[in-house]
C-alpha cells in the first residue's frame, strides 16, 4: 500500500475528530446521538477498510473484522440502552 492511502485516511480521522468535537457544542437536541455515532461509524469504517485491509477476496481477517463489528455494535447497544432507561441525574 502507498503511504499516500495512508496520509489520506489520517487526514480524514482528523477531519472527523473535529467535527466530533464540534459537533458536541452543538444544540441539536435528540439528534446529537445520531451525529455522533454517525460520525463514529465513520471513522470505524475508515479503519476497516484502510487500515485492516479488508477489500479484497474474503479471509480469515474477515471473521475477525465481523467479530469486532459486532462487538462494536454490541457496546452501543448497551450504552444506548444505560442512556435511554436512566431516570435522571441527581441535583448537583
Amino acid at each position: 500500500m502507498s503511504a499516500a492511502r495512508y496520509l489520506v485516511a489520517w487526514a480524514v480521522m482528523l477531519l472527523l475528530l473535529g467535527l466530533s468535537i464540534w459537533s458536541a457544542f452543538l444544540r441539536i437536541g435528540p439528534w446529537q446521538p445520531v451525529a455522533q455515532f454517525g460520525i463514529a461509524v465513520t471513522q470505524a469504517a475508515i479503519v476497516f477498510i484502510v487500515f485492516m485491509r479488508l477489500p479484497g477476496r474474503p479471509s480469515l481477517k474477515w471473521v475477525f473484522a465481523g467479530a469486532g463489528f459486532f462487538w462494536l455494535i454490541f457496546l452501543y447497544g448497551i450504552s444506548m440502552a444505560d442512556y435511554l432507561t436512566r431516570s435522571g441525574l441527581p441535583k448537583g
